[in-house]
Formats: structure tokens, sequence, C-alpha cells
């Protein structure tokens, strides 16, 4: 989600933030995202959950090719380009993965610069831009319309926490898999997962001691779970 104040504002950890580039290589490709924070803030830049959730997808996590995956509160995109480089088919018989990355309206035509000029073109019909706003514009999107769910550092504000989980319940079917990374920063982020809990079983997956990143996976409860 995008233009909120952000607390972790301090020393080194802000500097990387003030970079118009940056630079990371996935899937065999160099990857230049450009950033923005005086004007989007914590939208325009790229925090080290997403970059952890990257390297997961591309440790072979899921199956990516022939999915239907969406990327919650993009920012920059980072995500959901790597999971459509990461898709991609060289043959006719599987399909590739199909990636919808979505933000708010504010920050779609940021997102949509970095997406183009990360794609090769023959991949950047199965990547869509598409605004969305939790818990509002949810007519848009069929219900359980995804098989893969990603989210990177979107676990942070609690007035979202509420559309956040609605967006979650809607987007997903019992098959779909959501993947979340955060860093575990304040109580409120305990408390979103055990929101989440009361609906989707969740088990953490992957943790980088070196980020401090989390990684949940997390699927819908089936009914015979919650008698």
């Amino acid at each position: 989600m995008a233009l909120v104040p952000y607390e972790e504002t301090a020393g080194v950890g802000l500097q990387k933030f003030h970079k118009p580039l940056a630079t990371f290589s996935f899937a065999n490709h160099t990857i230049q995202i450009r950033q923005d924070w005086r004007q989007l803030g914590v939208a325009a830049v790229v925090w080290d959950a997403a970059v952890v959730l990257c390297t997961y997808l591309e440790m072979g996590a899921v199956e990516l090719r022939g999915c239907s995956a969406v990327e919650l509160g993009a920012g920059t995109g980072l995500v959901g380009i790597v999971a459509a480089l990461l898709g991609e088919c060289h043959t006719l018989a599987i399909l590739g993965a199909h990636v919808t990355i979505t933000d708010r309206k504010v920050a779609l035509e940021f997102l949509k610069s970095n997406v183009q000029a990360n794609l090769p073109p023959h991949i950047q019909p199965n990547a869509v831009v598409k605004e969305l706003t939790w818990g509002q514009n949810l007519g848009s999107y069929s219900p359980g319309e995804f098989d893969l769910i990603l989210g990177a550092d979107i676990i942070y504000l609690e007035e979202t926490f509420a559309d956040l989980l609605q967006t979650l319940e809607h987007l997903s079917s019992k098959r779909s898999v959501i993947l979340l990374a955060c860093r575990i920063r304040y109580e409120r982020d305990n408390n979103f997962l055990a929101m989440l809990e009361r609906q989707f079983t969740l088990s953490k997956v992957h943790y980088d001691s070196e980020k401090d990143v989390h990684i949940y996976r997390a699927q819908k409860r089936n009914q015979r779970e919650d008698l």
C-alpha cells in the first residue's frame, strides 16, 4: 500500500531507499527497479521482504508455470516481475504464468513503468498491472480467481488488517496458496497472523536470518477443520 509514513527511517537502512535505481539478479535476468521515496514513500522502494520472497520463489518453492498469480500491495513490482520471469515457458505445451500486479490507483503509473522496463516484450502480455484497494474494488476480481497470492511487507498498518483479510478471503479458493513475506516489527504484526489463522491454515516456511524476514504460507481451511 502506498503513501504512508514509516518509522524505520534511521541510519544505513534508509540510504538505499534514496537511490534512484535498485539492481537485482533473478531468473537469469538483471532487474533494475526505479525508486522514488520522496514522491511515493513506502510504495516506491524495494523492501527486504520483497527480495527474500523473490529468492524463495527462485528456489522453486511453488510451480509458477501455468499459474494464475497476484501480487498485493506491489509497490515497485519486483515480486510480480520475478514471478512472471520465473513462470516463463519455452514450450507451447505448457502455459506461462499469468501475473496480476496490484496496488492503489495513486501508485499504478510508477508500478507500470517498472514492469514495462523489466519484462521482455514476449512476457509482458502475461503480466497485468491493475488497481486493487483492499476491501474496496473486489468486484473487479472473480472470487477464488488466483492459484497463488503474493505479498511482501504488506502487514504493517493495523487499520488495513480487516480489509486485507477480506481481500485474501475473496481472491483465494481452497486450492490457492498465499505466501506472505514480512519482518515482525510490532505486536500488531503477530495480531494479524492470529487473525489470518482463524480463517486459513498458516505455517512458517522460510526465515532469512540476515534480513530477519519470515515467509508464511496460508491456505483456506476446510469446513471440517473449523468444526
